[in-house]
């Protein structure tokens, strides 16, 4: 572990110790090109350890002098500015990129305002600017990459330029006071964690050409009171909205197909919701612990429920399920303790472990499998108080079958 921990600080040293080529007006700077007369700002020298500038504010030149020649000023590099103690920075014209963790934990600068002309803005370049309170990205700008912003926990309000297409993975992650964002019509993606932890985050309105929201994109984003997911959509990823506490409006287009593991789990304020029509799949944990869901309608062509899909939903008192449902995987109601009702439809091939356990109000089985699939004792919790209804001339079958027969009484539908 020592060694190991040690080659780490190596490496970071060597990443933030690299010669300069030269030095002009207080700050540092690579040749990029000779024959272009081009160069970049680069980190001034010191150890990882050490702010590499100090200085209220830095002015950077649109030239730069070595030797007697000029050097256009292009670029902002890697780790440039990294740690530095700077409130202000001046960035003129020229510049067209601000590489990967240009800026990141400049925990002293408190605004930030990009010059026009500056067209990429790289991966954590602004990552950990802790209490800068607003940004402004200029119009020029059509890339800014993952985690860009993210950790900016003092940041207010955020406006992207028209020409960005795709919010990146993590680019707003964390931005703790982040209360405002202007979305253009252009984005098309919202990456992994594009908006995670961003927990004063009210409303964002999703432009109608988004037609992919990654993993974790709204994760714990407790103050989001509604959403309307774009047309358009065909899957709903993992923990997309997990613990989106406050969500309470949810509008899912017809073009979704699958809702992925734990999308909209702890989503507490959720009561009703609506599934699309051409929905194949719920996944697992889809909507556990929303205690005050009481009223979803699973549409016909659903074929999978997954484990736990609705498990702790306390407030849920029915769970019927369409003819074409296939799989009602583990615990998939398990503690659902206003359950009252279910129905499980000849399709289903596979009822889980648990998958109605703890429901002590479950009153109604209105089972439909003409052949009783193999459970257990913990299948169901309520047997000795509960209605098993079976298709005709099954009676028997049940009866037979190991705890099927247990139910406190059995009725066969009419012929």
């Amino acid at each position: 572990m020592i060694r190991y921990i040690f080659t780490v600080l190596v490496a970071l040293v060597a990443i933030h110790s690299a010669a300069y080529d030269f030095k002009y007006a207080g700050v540092c700077f690579n040749v990029t090109s000779a024959t272009d007369s081009t160069c970049e700002v680069t980190f001034e020298g010191k150890d990882c350890f050490s702010s590499p500038y100090s200085k209220d504010t830095i002015s950077i030149p649109e030239y730069a002098i070595n030797d007697g020649g000029a050097y256009k000023v292009t670029r902002i590099g890697e780790f440039a500015f990294n740690d530095a103690s700077i409130r202000h920075i001046d960035i003129p014209r020229t510049v067209k990129t601000i590489g990967d963790n240009a800026f990141r934990s400049c925990l002293s600068m408190t605004e930030i305002d990009i010059t026009y002309g500056v067209d990429s803005i790289g991966a954590n370049a602004f990552y950990g600017c802790g209490n800068t309170t607003a940004i402004t990205i200029p119009q020029s700008v059509i890339y800014i990459g993952s985690s860009a912003f993210q950790g900016c926990m003092a940041l207010k309000s955020i406006v992207l330029p028209f020409r960005i297409t795709t919010v990146e993975d993590g680019l707003f992650g964390d931005c703790a006071s982040l209360t405002s964002v202007t979305l253009q019509n252009n984005i098309t993606s919202i990456g992994n964690g594009a908006f995670a932890g961003c927990i004063k985050l009210e409303h964002i309105k999703l432009p109608l050409g988004v037609s992919f929201i990654g993993d974790n994109a709204f994760y714990f984003c407790e103050s989001l009171k509604s959403i309307a997911i774009p047309h358009g959509i065909k899957t709903i990823n993992s923990e997309t909205f997990y613990s989106c506490k406050a969500l309470s409006s949810v509008s899912i287009p017809s073009t979704v197909e699958e809702i992925g593991e734990k999308a909209f789990g702890y989503c507490q304020s959720l009561t009703t919701i609506k599934l699309p029509m051409n929905l194949n799949i719920i996944g697992n944990y889809a909507f556990a612990y929303c205690d005050n869901l009481c009223n979803v309608s699973i549409p016909k062509g659903t074929k999978i429920i997954g484990d736990g899909a609705f498990g702790n939903c306390t407030s849920l008192t029915t769970a019927i399920h369409p003819d074409d449902v296939e799989e009602i995987g583990d615990y998939a109601y398990n503690g659902c303790t206003s359950l009252h009702t279910t129905r499980i439809p000849n399709s289903v091939t596979e009822i889980g472990v648990s998958a109605f356990d703890k429901c002590p109000k479950l009153k109604d089985v209105i089972c439909l499998i003409e052949k009783p699939k193999a459970i257990n004792r913990h299948t169901f919790s309520n047997y000795a108080n509960a209605n098993l209804h079976v298709p005709y001339d099954c009676k028997k079958k049940y009866l037979l079958g190991k705890y099927w027969k247990d139910f406190a009484k059995i009725t066969e539908d009419a012929k």
